[in-house]
């Protein structure tokens, strides 16, 4: 059965459409940094951290732990590693997700230093964690990362029900992930909803340059 090609008027809505959540995404990320620069989120911070806090437990920590390490770079290496050693998906997912990777990598870097929030207390770490706070980095780069394994496997995978599934479960993935970091005493909550912003906007401009470079690879 052949896959039915998109008019030009669905590709211009689904274009206007990446464009809006880019927008809505930066403008978010933009409000939370002002309150974060101000030093106005504390009550906010506070209220959510202390319901957070009052779930711990021993099963839900073991949980959280193991959760938390699958947005780690090495996690997120191995990933890109195993996809560029397969030719039959190296360009098709290998050499985009790891060109994704690194971009995330390089901008949270800069991101972290410009705003140097601290972390929370020490006394609240359930694991070891360096560096400083803002955005989550954990967030911003899972969601740019695992949001593009959904974008690439929705695009090529021929099987709906797989691509399906593998988008609830990462999305599912993506959330437990950010709220690990809370859990875990590592980030405030502000930091996880800025990641999460900040890298819905730049997963839908990276997504948009894949089909881009798609287009033009095609009509070569």
């Amino acid at each position: 059965m052949k896959k039915k090609r998109k008019t030009k008027k669905q590709i211009t809505y689904i274009a206007r459409g990446r464009a809006a959540a880019a927008f809505a995404g930066l403008v978010f990320f933009a409000v939370i940094s002002y309150f974060v620069v101000t030093q106005d989120t504390p009550a906010f911070d506070t209220v959510v951290r202390e319901y957070i806090y009052s779930l711990r437990g021993e099963g839900l920590t073991a949980f959280f732990t193991r959760v938390t390490y699958l947005g780690n770079w090495q996690a997120i290496t191995l990933i890109c590693c195993l996809f560029l050693l397969l030719p039959g998906v190296r360009h098709s997912f290998g050499i985009p997700l790891s060109a994704t990777a690194l971009t995330a990598a390089l901008i949270q870097r800069v991101l972290k230093v410009s705003f140097h929030r601290a972390r929370p207390d020490l006394t609240l770490h359930l694991i070891t964690q360096g560096g400083y706070s803002f955005p989550s980095g954990h967030s911003f780069s899972v969601l740019i990362f695992y949001g593009t394994v959904i974008f690439l496997c929705r695009r090529n995978l021929k099987d709906k029900t797989a691509a399906n599934a593998i988008t609830a479960l990462l999305s599912c993935l993506i959330l437990l992930i950010g709220f690990s970091r809370v859990y875990l005493g590592v980030h405030y909550p502000t930091d996880v909803l800025g990641g999460w912003s900040l890298g819905l906007s730049v997963l839908m401009v990276i997504s948009s340059r894949i089909l881009f470079f798609d287009s033009r690879r095609k009509a070569e």
